[in-house]
This record gives C-alpha cells, sequence and structure tokens, in this order.
C-alpha cells in the first residue's frame, strides 16, 4: 500500500521546485533532469534558498518543528550540516550576510539564534522577543522582525532602535 505524503512547505527556483513533505522528506524537481529527494529530521516548518557563486540557488535551508536547521546542498541532495538551536518550532530564517556564512533563526518560544560554521560554537542566542518572530530581515545594521501585525526594529542585542524619519 502506498504512503500518502502531504505537502507542508513549497519553494519556487528559476532552475525548479523544492517541496517540503509531512514524512520529513524533501524533494527538489528540476526543470531538468531527475527529482532527487532528502530525509530531515522533523517535518520542515520553514525554507530558505542559498545562492550560490553562479547566481542561482544551490542549497536550501529547512528549520524544522523541532528547533532544528538543516543545509542541503540541491546538486546532490546531501545534508551538509545541521544545527539544533533549541526545543521550539523554527519559524523563520533570513541570511545576514551576502555570502550566507550565518544564518538568523526565529523559533516559536521567541528566541532568535545565529548559527554558522563561522560562529562561536556554530550556535548563538542572540536574545528573546515577547513572541514568535514570523519574518526577519537585516537592515543595515538593524534587524527587522514582524511579529503578527507589528514591526520591531530592534538592535543585534534585541534592543529597540529608535526610527529616523
Amino acid at each position: 500500500m502506498r504512503q500518502l505524503r502531504t505537502v507542508i512547505r513549497s519553494m519556487l527556483t528559476s532552475e525548479g521546485s523544492i517541496v517540503a513533505m509531512d514524512d520529513a522528506t524533501i524533494l527538489w524537481k528540476p526543470k531538468i533532469g531527475r527529482s532527487k529527494r532528502a530525509r530531515i529530521e522533523a517535518p520542515a516548518s520553514v525554507l530558505l534558498g542559498l545562492v550560490g557563486p553562479s547566481g542561482r540557488v544551490d542549497r536550501i535551508v529547512a528549520g524544522d518543528q523541532y528547533g532544528g536547521v538543516s543545509i542541503i546542498n540541491l546538486f546532490d541532495m546531501q545534508v551538509e550540516d545541521r544545527y539544533l538551536v533549541g526545543n521550539s518550532k523554527v519559524r523563520s530564517l533570513c541570511v545576514s550576510s551576502m555570502s550566507g556564512e550565518s544564518i538568523l533563526v526565529g523559533c516559536d518560544d521567541g528566541s532568535v539564534h545565529i548559527i554558522g560554521e563561522n560562529v562561536p560554537n556554530r550556535v548563538v542566542g542572540l536574545f528573546e522577543l515577547d513572541g514568535p518572530a514570523s519574518a526577519l530581515r537585516v537592515v543595515g545594521q538593524d534587524l527587522h522582525i514582524q511579529q503578527g501585525w507589528e514591526r520591531k526594529v530592534v538592535s543585534w542585542k534585541g534592543e529597540k532602535e529608535a526610527l529616523l524619519a
């Protein structure tokens, strides 16, 4: 009997599509070539594409429902690295530099972390919010955080920044 899977996240690129299933499978469907798949530790809760030197998405970052973040190479669909930021679902991901060396992670419990190979101990907790971060974005030296209908502009320590008009 064939197991039915449900798509829970998807992402389109110029080269094809990435689909995350409820059984923790990530499926890469290129426009040209055969589909490939990888398996992560838990079902994905958020996806982020990383643009490589060629100008195309060559890796994806998958945050999962149990606080893990996996980096997957699209060429061979191998999990290159995995980070554990806590026990709370990952709600948002953002590249913190143009080179993609470090990634900001916002969790359901309000914690915000930075992860990467060049980050001390690979994971650093930056600060706690009073609720989940639905979206993260780096603008200059500030972090713009969306929490429901509210947007916060904070420093890298979580302190509110004064907005200049």
